[in-house]
C-alpha cells in the first residue's frame, strides 16, 4: 500500500489500488495557509502481511484560503479489502472546546472517485462546519488491510510534503519480532522504543519550521521528501513475481483474441511487423478508461473481457496486447513502472512504488504503452522514458526504459527573415519534428486547428507586440516518422527604429524544443537537489536579408563549445546583403536528469550558450543608399 500525506483536503488511502493514477500535491509558499498543530500514526503489521494503520491529525486553517481547503476532508479505501471506522471528527474554534461533527455532515459515497467509477471503492467525506481563520480540524480514523494487495508481502510508503509545517508529528510502527520488515527513512528523527515479548516497535518524530521551497525543473523529488518506507518483500523480483501470480492468468489466449490476432497481424512480415500492428491496434480499439472492475487494483481483466468491452485500463490494455501477441508467437511481459516527468530512481528497499503498466518484448528488446494514442510504435512517452521498472514475467525483472537518442527527437529550425527599409518584414519559420518531436508538431498542428488559426496567429503576433497578418500551414510529409509545420509573419513593425537597431536570429516559433528555455534552465547559482536533463537535438539555419541600406556593423561571432555530452556549433557567414546562421546543439544526457554537481559542471556551458542565443546583427541606416532606394527609376 503507499499512502501519502499530501494536501489537507485530499487524504487519500489505498493508493497502490489505483495503479494507472498518480497523485499531485500542491505547494504553498512561506508558512502556507495550513498548519499541521499534530499528527498521529500508528501502524501494525501482522504475521499475514496485513495492516492496520490508525491516523489522528489536528491541522489549523492559517487563514481564509486555509479554512476553504480543511473545510472537507477525504479518506477513501476499497471494501473488498480494507475497512474503514471513523474514530472522530471535530471542529477546534479558535478559543473554545472541541465541536464533534454532526452525524449528517459525514457522508458515505460508493463506487464514484474523482468522477471515475470504482465498483469497490469507497468514498468518506466529513464537512466541518462554519470554520474560519484560526480554527482548527482534528480527523481520527482507523483503516484495516484485510487481504495483501499483492500475495506474499507487503510495503507501505509514506510522505510528509513540505507544503505545510508540521508541528509535532509522529509515526509508530509494530511488527512481530519473526517478520523480516525491511525500513527505510530520510528526515525523521527515531525514537527509543522498547520491544516487547514477540513484537517489534519503531518510533520516528519529525516537526519542520517552515514551508520548503521548490527548485525548478527537479528531479528525482521523493529522495528529499522526507518519508517513512516499510516492506516485508525479500527484493524487486519478489514484487514482480507477486505481481505475476495475478497477472499472468488473465492473458489468455481466447478464440476470439487468436482470430483477431490473425485478421490484423496473419500477414505480417516477421515479429515487428507483427507486433507493430497490433500495438496500433489495440490503441486504435481500446479506449483508456480507470475502471476497476473484477479483482482491480493490481490485478488487471481477463484479456476477453477487455477485448469484449472495448475499454480498460493500463494493466488491461497490457493483458490483452500480451494476449494478442501471444497468439502470434511473440512473448511479452508486463512492466510495472513510476509515470511522472520526474522521478528516475527506486527506493532502496522494494516497495509498491508503481503507477503505470506497460509491455515489453523481450526478442526485439522493444517496449510498448498501449495507452498512449500519439506516439508510434518504437517509442515510449516523454513520462515512461528512462525509467527504473520490473518487467514481472523475466528474471532479472528489474531494468530501465531507454531514453531518446537526440537524434531521434531532433528538431530542424528553419527561418527566413526579410527586412524592409521602411522597418516591415516578412518572417518564415519552417520547423520539421523527428521521431517524438514529431508528435509533438502533430499535437500542435491539431491544437492551432481546434483553436483556430487566425485567432493563434493573432494572438501570438500580439504577444510579441507585431502588428500584421500571417499563416500556419502543415508541410508535406517526407517520412512517417517525420511532421513539419510553417508559420509565415507579415510584420509592419518589425523594426521600431529603421534608422539604427538591431535584429535578433531568432524563429517565430520555438517548436518542440524550446532551445533557449533548456539553456535557461542553467541560472541557478546554486542548487541542493537533482534537475532534469533531457536529451534532444536542434538543428538551427536561419537567413536574415536586409536592403542594400542597411549598413551591418556587428555580427555575432562563431561559438564552439564540447562538455560532459553537450555539443553546441554555431557559424554565423554573409552572402551579400543576406546574413546566415547555422546552428546546432545536441544534448546527449544518458540519464535525463542530473546531480547538483553536474548541474553546476554544466552551468558556464548553458549560460554561455543562452547568452548566444541572443545573439544580434547591429545596423545603421546610410542616408546616401536610402536616398538612391528612393528615387524613382
Amino acid at each position: 500500500m503507499i499512502f501519502s500525506l499530501l494536501r489537507p483536503a485530499a487524504v487519500r488511502a489505498g493508493l497502490a489500488a489505483l495503479l494507472c493514477l498518480a497523485a499531485q500535491a500542491a505547494h504553498a509558499d512561506g508558512e502556507g495557509h495550513v498548519r499541521a498543530l499534530r499528527e498521529r500514526t500508528d501502524i501494525v503489521i501482522r504475521a499475514d502481511h496485513t495492516m492496520e494503520q490508525t491516523v489522528d491529525y489536528t491541522w489549523r486553517a492559517v487563514d481564509a484560503t486555509g479554512a476553504g481547503s480543511l473545510g472537507q476532508q477525504y479518506v477513501n479505501w476499497d471494501a473488498r479489502r480494507q475497512t474503514l471506522e471513523l474514530l472522530a471528527a471535530e471542529t477546534i474554534p479558535a478559543s473554545g472546546a472541541p465541536i464533534p461533527v454532526d452525524p449528517s455532515a459525514i457522508q458515505v459515497q460508493d463506487g464514484i472517485l474523482g468522477g471515475v467509477s470504482f465498483p469497490d471503492k469507497r468514498l468518506l467525506q466529513v464537512t466541518f462546519p462554519r470554520l474560519a481563520a484560526g480554527d482548527a480540524i482534528r480527523l481520527r480514523y482507523r483503516l484495516v488491510q484485510k487481504v495483501p494487495e499483492l500475495p506474499g508481502g507487503m510495503s507501505h510508503v509514506m510522505f510528509l510534503q513540505d507544503d505545510v509545517i508540521r508541528d509535532d508529528s509522529e509515526i509508530t510502527v509494530r511488527y512481530p519480532s519473526s517478520l523480516p520488515l525491511k525500513v527505510a527513512q530520510y528526515g525523521l528523527a527515531q525514537q527509543p522504543a522498547a520491544a516487547a515479548s514477540t513484537d517489534s516497535v519503531l518510533r520516528w518524530r519529525y516537526h519542520s519550521m517552515d514551508t520548503g521551497t521548490p527548485e525548478p525543473n527537479a528531479a528525482n523529488g521523493w529522495r528529499r521528501t522526507p518519508h517513512l518506507m516499510l516492506s516485508t518483500f525479500a527484493d524487486w523480483q519478489a514484487i514482480a513475481a507477486a505481481y505475476e501470480r495475478g497477472a499472468a492468468p488473465k492473458s489468455a489466449v481466447t478464440p476470439a483474441i487468436r482470430a483477431l490476432a490473425e485478421d490484423v497481424a496473419g500477414r505480417a512480415a516477421g515479429q515487428r511487423e507483427a507486433a507493430r500492428l497490433l500495438y496500433d491496434w489495440v490503441r486504435a480499439n481500446v479506449r483508456y478508461v480507470a475502471s476497476y472492475v473484477g479483482d482491480g487494483g493490481w490485478v488487471p481483466n481477463d484479456a476477453g473481457t477487455v477485448l469484449q468491452r472495448r475499454y480498460g485500463d493500463c494493466k488491461d490494455h497490457v493483458a490483452l496486447l500480451e494476449a494478442l501477441l501471444a497468439a502470434r508467437g511473440i512473448a511479452a511481459s508486463p512492466v510495472l513502472l513510476r509515470a511522472d516527468g520526474e522521478n528516475f530512481t527506486l527506493p532502496e528497499i522494494p516497495v509498491m512504488w508503481f503507477d503505470h503498466a506497460i509491455s515489453y518484448l523481450p526478442a526485439l528488446d522493444l517496449f510498448m504503452d498501449a495507452t498512449d494514442d500519439a506516439m508510434p510504435f518504437g517509442l515510449l512517452p516523454d513520462n515512461d522514458a528512462g525509467k527504473p521498472v520490473l518487467a514481472t514475467r523475466l528474471a532479472p525483472a528489474l531494468r530501465r526504459t531507454p531514453l531518446p537518442d537526440p537524434h531521434s527527437f531532433r528538431v530542424e529550425r528553419k527561418v527566413a527573415l526579410k527586412v524592409a527599409l521602411d522597418g516591415s518584414a516578412e518572417r518564415v519559420t519552417e520547423i520539421v519534428g523527428h521521431g517524438r518531436s514529431a508528435v509533438a508538431v502533430r499535437e500542435f498542428i491539431d491544437g492551432v486547428a481546434a483553436a483556430g488559426t487566425a485567432d493563434w496567429v493573432r494572438r501570438t503576433m500580439a504577444s510579441n507586440g507585431y502588428e500584421g497578418d500571417g499563416s500556419v500551414e502543415t508541410l508535406a510529409q517526407a517520412h512517417p516518422d517525420m511532421l513539419g509545420v510553417r508559420y509565415t509573419e507579415r510584420i509592419r513593425n518589425y523594426v521600431s527604429q529603421p534608422e539604427a537597431g538591431v535584429l535578433s536570429f531568432l524563429p517565430g516559433m520555438n517548436g518542440p524544443v524550446p532551445l533557449a528555455g533548456f539553456a535557461g534552465r542553467f541560472t541557478d547559482r546554486e542548487r541542493r537537489y537533482d534537475a532534469r536533463c533531457e536529451p534532444f537535438a536542434v538543428e538551427d539555419s536561419m537567413t536574415i536579408e536586409l536592403p542594400a541600406a542597411m549598413q551591418v556593423l556587428y555580427v555575432p561571432k562563431n561559438l564552439s563549445i564540447r562538455q560532459d555530452g553537450l555539443d553546441y556549433q554555431a557559424t554565423y557567414s554573409r552572402d551579400g546583403m543576406r546574413y546566415h546562421l547555422a546552428r546546432r546543439v545536441v544534448a546527449g544526457n544518458q540519464r535525463g536528469w542530473c546531480t547538483p554537481q553536474e548541474y553546476q559542471a554544466l552551468r558556464p556551458a548553458m549560460n554561455r550558450i543562452s547568452r548566444a542565443m541572443h545573439g544580434r546583427l547591429v545596423f545603421v541606416l546610410n542616408d546616401t543608399d536610402v536616398a538612391a532606394a528612393t528615387v524613382a527609376p
